[in-house]
């Protein structure tokens, strides 16, 4: 497992290195695999890509943003494992509380950190990491949903929203960048992109023609010569084979 501790206290994130070590040796005699654990005392360099760890220990106190506003922007770039907020001088679970937002997997962990806490928390983000069905939060205009892998068929650009079309038939629309919105979808490889302005899940392909895709909504989607290899080497990497004419996956 990958583990992250954000904290801007040297003192107290050496210890809470120190404790999580302890966990991965637990972790290695009772089951052969140990943590990789990355260390930070800066906000910038931990949200680079947090959606790498299946677990991140936070508490930023001294400087803005804290520890809260730091889950909040988590959650925001797509983050969907445990976020342990490490509660010391600010009371995070009253920000919590107070904010009435409903965060999945938001967990808090008192210090002095206690070995039984640590140990009972780490436990619960193992499960969470067998989960086989990852969610991504789709933040909407009329509410907020969690899509799980193949739940999303499409998405395109338009103007300054994102429409993101679902399986059900629903279409969730929602402010965001295509380029940040698809590094969120990383959890979900069978989605891909096929042009600057839209991303498809190659799972709900119907029929591709010359320049286009079709998906099994009724769809129809360009393909951008600089993303003819998209969809091929998505169906490798879930396991499918074709001789579709693809495109690297990568916007950048």
């Amino acid at each position: 497992m990958h583990i992250a501790v954000c904290d801007d206290n040297i003192a107290d994130r050496k210890q809470t290195e120190r404790l999580l070590g302890r966990q991965s040796d637990r972790f290695f005699k009772e089951t052969g695999e140990r943590l990789y654990i990355d260390s930070y005392g800066n906000v910038p360099a931990f949200m680079n890509y947090p959606q790498m760890y299946d677990g991140l220990f936070v508490d930023m106190r001294n400087e803005e943003p804290t520890g809260f506003e730091i889950a909040k922007m988590l959650v925001d770039v797509g983050v969907v494992r445990p976020i342990v907020l490490c509660v010391s001088t600010i009371d995070y679970r009253k920000e919590y509380e107070e904010s009435g937002l409903n965060i999945p997997n938001l967990m808090f962990l008192d210090k002095p950190i206690r070995v039984a806490e640590l140990t009972a928390i780490m436990d619960k983000i193992k499960e969470i990491k067998g989960d086989p069905i990852p969610t991504l939060e789709l933040r909407g205009k009329d509410g907020t949903i969690y899509a799980k892998d193949n739940d999303i068929v499409c998405v395109r650009k338009k103007g300054s929203e994102l429409q993101v079309f679902m399986a059900d038939g629903n279409v969730v629309r929602i402010v965001d960048d295509l380029y940040n919105f698809y590094d969120q979808c990383a959890i979900f490889p069978q989605i891909c992109p096929i042009s600057d302005n839209s991303l498809i899940n190659v799972n709900h392909i119907k029929k591709t023609a010359f320049k286009k895709v079709i998906m099994d909504n009724g769809e129809a989607l360009g393909i951008s010569f600089t993303y003819r290899k998209a969809i091929s080497q998505a169906r490798q990497i879930i396991g499918y084979s074709d001789k579709i004419v693809t495109q690297q996956k990568n916007l950048y």
